[in-house]
């Protein structure tokens, strides 16, 4: 880079940076201001105050606010100057005049929403969206700093992908913010005093800017875990960019730590004037460090290639070890959110799903609200879900050696795996809320054990240790029609045990017919499933007795008057499609085609027997079960039948 380039990147780092720190400075004052109360010290008036454009020195509040308007007036001095710059002297380099010219324009609405909060009387969501637009401003001021110094630096920059835990970490901190805003405007803080309890409870208060608090301080606690997480994570990295990347991520972990920590003592000093507006300026720094983190790990290039650049601007050969990386065609990317979806497995959890919602419409308590079903299916897409990434989080040596998993998030280097464990346990934290405050408790409970039973006993346990993993983990599936029934009920009874039972049969057959069809996989990998340990033969008889075990089961609700005729040969006709395709697998040698059609088949099997439940309920017949005059069972519309004896 010759002197003059030289020079001008160093002009525009220095107003950049002069600007970012106006900005943090402005957010601080902006929140002292909102703290005193000096909001309106001068006024209505806008840009002069009490219409003088000096304020009285006299008057504290005045004063407050005066100096908060002219710490604006020099942040968007520095900004009018960032982008005239840029247009002088950077006009053809858009890496430098993007930041510039969008800082301009986000200026330009920060000076409008500024303009509003005062003719609104600083009314709490106009003063919101005025610090959430700041902290935009701020972030594009630090990303200009950032690459001015790279300019200066001479480094010839290509921008990859962010890491995925960088890119979540600033997301977090952008919703954690928010909310903090969403508190401190609305004077939340009062509703939720005390540390690290909410009031010394573990529920949320019952007022609605409680719960707000509630959240806001959840949320704080999972950004800190997952802060240090990034910055132990890490120490793994290697090669060019790393170093920069380890420092910001150990800056934002210490910021982190420091933000709860003042949030701390502000609540347990009662929240005084002072402390409050620590907590935003470390606030406003934990952001700043966010988004050095986000854009520092852009620049990463570990061992595996993960940012590309082009030869042509990398002269001296900077790439080194990657250069065969760059050579190799490289994988189309992911979106992140994908990924995230993707560990949750959507497709088992329809059906898990399915098996939750259909108990609530045969209960017999009547037809249950949209807002408890949609609360429902939330809940259970979160604890299924939940569980489901943990277990690919502790499954992922072996499913690095399946052909059909090691494409997954996890194995593949999409998303770590401390950042998959933690989204994880979230899930699973966050449905536990939603059962316990929008359902009841006994839902929550069952729901947390199915969740528990999955990740421990069978994950954890089970699968690597027996050939009846499936067997007794599979348990951990039948759980959905529990929480289903209770949420109508509030209690467990002995119809939600037989649908218990049903998935419980069921699963043996489902997955050992994947089983059979994943043999060579599952022995490379080491799993003992029964295929693997127990044969062949041997597993299409198990699959045969299963099933001639499961057929009987689903017809016991009619027998008892539970469920109609309609339910019944829906029940039979479904069950003698299972035992057929099960008869042939046995009878056939080797994994033929009908392995497959079993295993397909067996899941549109239970969600068509569960849909025949919830459509034999809504039939104007069947209500009334009788065999011969002995054993009478009604079936009333307000409950399940209880037997009665006739003479």
């Amino acid at each position: 880079m010759n002197e003059q380039a030289a020079g001008g990147a160093q002009g525009y780092r220095r107003v950049a940076l002069m600007a970012a720190g106006l900005a943090v400075g402005l957010i601080t004052l902006g929140g002292i201001t909102r703290i005193a109360g000096a909001g309106m010290g001068c006024g209505p008036d806008w840009p002069l105050c009490n219409g003088r454009l000096f304020p009285n020195l006299a008057d504290p509040l005045e004063l407050i606010e005066w100096s908060h308007r002219w710490v604006a007036a020099m942040l968007s001095a520095m900004v009018v100057c960032l982008a005239a710059l840029s247009w002088k002297r950077h006009r053809t380099d858009a890496f430098l005049r993007g930041p510039a010219y969008a800082s301009l324009l986000v200026l330009a609405l920060q000076v409008i929403l500024g303009a509003v909060t005062v003719k609104y009387f600083n009314a709490a969501p106009t003063v919101v969206i005025h610090l959430t637009n700041a902290m935009v401003l701020l972030a594009i001021l630090v990303v200009a700093v950032l690459r001015g110094g790279e300019r200066l630096r001479g480094e010839p920059v290509v921008p990859g992908r962010p890491l995925t835990g960088a890119a979540i970490g600033t997301g977090f901190a952008f919703v954690v913010l928010t909310f903090g805003a969403f508190v401190a405007n609305y004077d939340a803080g009062h509703y939720c005093l005390g540390f690290p309890l909410c009031g010394g409870g573990y529920t949320p208060p019952a007022e609605a800017l409680g719960r707000v608090h509630y959240v806001h301080r959840v949320l704080a606690f999972l950004f800190v875990g997952h802060a240090l997480g990034m910055a132990f994570g890490a120490g793994k990295l290697r090669g060019e960019g790393a170093a920069p990347y380890r420092r910001a991520a150990w800056w934002l972990a210490g910021l982190a730590v420091l933000q709860v920590t003042v949030g701390a003592a502000m609540m347990l000093q009662m929240m005084p004037t002072w402390l409050r507006a620590g907590h935003l300026l470390v606030g406003s720094l934990v952001w700043v460090a966010s988004v050095v983190l986000v854009f520092r790990s852009r620049r990463v290039l570990d061992t595996r290639g993960a940012v590309q650049r082009d030869p042509a601007n990398d002269p001296g050969g900077i790439i080194g070890a990657a250069s065969v990386a760059m050579d190799a065609p490289a994988p189309a990317p992911v979106a992140v959110w994908k990924d995230l979806v993707t560990l949750t497995k959507p497709r088992i959890i329809s059906l898990l799903l399915l098996t939750t919602i259909a108990p609530m419409f045969i209960t017999g308590r009547g037809m249950p609200s949209l807002a408890l079903v949609l609360w429902v299916l939330l809940g259970g897409y979160l604890m299924a879900g939940g569980a489901n990434t943990v277990n690919m989080w502790f499954d992922r040596d072996i499913d690095n050696l399946m052909s059909r998993t090691r494409l997954r998030p996890i194995p593949s280097g999409r998303i770590p795996a401390w950042a998959a464990l933690a989204f994880g346990l979230g899930q699973g934290a966050v449905a536990f809320w939603i059962f316990w405050r929008q359902v009841n408790p006994l839902s929550a409970w069952l729901a947390f054990g199915g969740y528990l039973f999955y990740v421990v006993i069978y994950t954890a346990w089970l699968k690597r240790l027996t050939t009846q993993n499936i067997v007794i983990g599979g348990a951990a599936g039948a759980f959905p029609p529990l929480v289903g029934w209770t949420a109508m009920t509030g209690s467990l009874d002995l119809p939600a045990i037989y649908l218990f039972a049903i998935i419980f049969f069921w699963t043996p057959p489902h997955f050992w017919a994947l089983a059979l069809i994943k043999r060579q996989e599952y022995a490379k990998a080491g799993v003992p499933m029964m295929p693997v340990v127990s044969g062949e033969h041997w597993t299409k008889v198990q699959m045969l007795a299963y099933t001639l075990m499961l057929i009987p089961l689903t017809v016991m609700p009619t027998v008892f008057g539970a469920l109609g005729l309609f339910y019944a040969a829906a029940a039979l006709a479904l069950g003698g499609r299972l035992l057929w395709l099960s008869i042939r697998v046995l009878r056939e040698q080797g994994v033929s085609p009908t392995t497959w059609k079993m295993y397909k088949f067996s899941l549109l099997y239970l969600a068509l027997l569960f849909v025949a439940m919830g459509v034999d309920r809504a039939l104007p017949f069947g209500h009334r079960f009788e065999r011969g005059d002995v054993l009478i069972l009604d079936r009333p519309e307000d409950g399940w039948p209880t037997p009665r004896w006739t003479p």
